[in-house]
């Protein structure tokens, strides 16, 4: 076996045995550990949910990228690229998004909008959800997908694996057998890889994500 074909096949198993380790470590977070993590109070346990957040999502990625792909984290997010552009689309795109979802919400489906949100909508609902999903999935597993197949096929596989990290707290909160949700989460996975493509910029769709969620929480 040449060298290359060992060093593919070493990639593609470090990349599998961080997704099985994330997977399984958010996995215990979400369903035996979110009411102990919550049991701190309004303030104290939303700082506490980001800390965990931050430690299962973004530094390991951090790591990864600095010390095995021997590259600079923000420029292989690209985090500091086309940032205006980035932040224009994301915008854009975002209120494009959000009327689609309120439009929807309110003329066919009746929906009275709440505006009455907590520290830990903010924080981890909008904020970390939108920084720390995107480092991981766009950011991350596209590109590390992207190096070996097509981006059709990368990018639905991403969408997928980024429904399979919803089924934790699904299963906690029983609505995993609502399966126009299983629909709808592939399509916003599909929808911010495209973007995340088109822009090459992950604040784009960083910010996409964040406002997505928040109209969801005011719906």
């Amino acid at each position: 076996m040449s060298d290359a074909i060992k060093d593919k096949n070493r990639d593609v198993n470090i990349m599998v045995g961080y997704l099985v380790l994330f997977y399984l470590a958010w996995t215990i977070k979400e369903l035996w550990l979110i009411e102990y993590i919550y049991s701190f109070g309004e303030i104290i346990s939303p700082l506490l949910e980001a800390l965990i957040k931050s430690l299962l999502w973004i530094v390991p990625v951090w790591i990864y990228i600095k010390f095995y792909l021997h590259s600079s984290p923000i420029s292989y997010l690209k985090m500091d690229t086309n940032v205006k552009r980035g932040l224009l689309w994301g915008v854009v795109l975002s209120l494009l998004l959000g009327l689609c979802l309120i439009l929807e919400a309110y003329i066919f489906n009746g929906v009275s909008f709440h505006f009455s949100l907590s520290f830990d909508d903010y924080l981890n609902t909008f904020l970390m959800a939108g920084l720390a999903e995107e480092i991981v999935f766009r950011g991350l597993v596209l590109q590390e997908l992207n190096k070996r197949l097509a981006f059709w096929k990368a990018n639905v596989i991403t969408a997928l694996l980024f429904l399979v990290i919803h089924y934790p707290i699904w299963i906690y909160n029983d609505i995993i057998f609502q399966f126009g949700s299983h629909i709808y989460v592939i399509f916003i996975g599909l929808l911010f890889g495209f973007v995340y493509k088109k822009t090459g910029s992950l604040w784009s769709v960083i910010l996409m994500h964040a406002f997505h969620n928040y109209i969801l929480s005011i719906i």
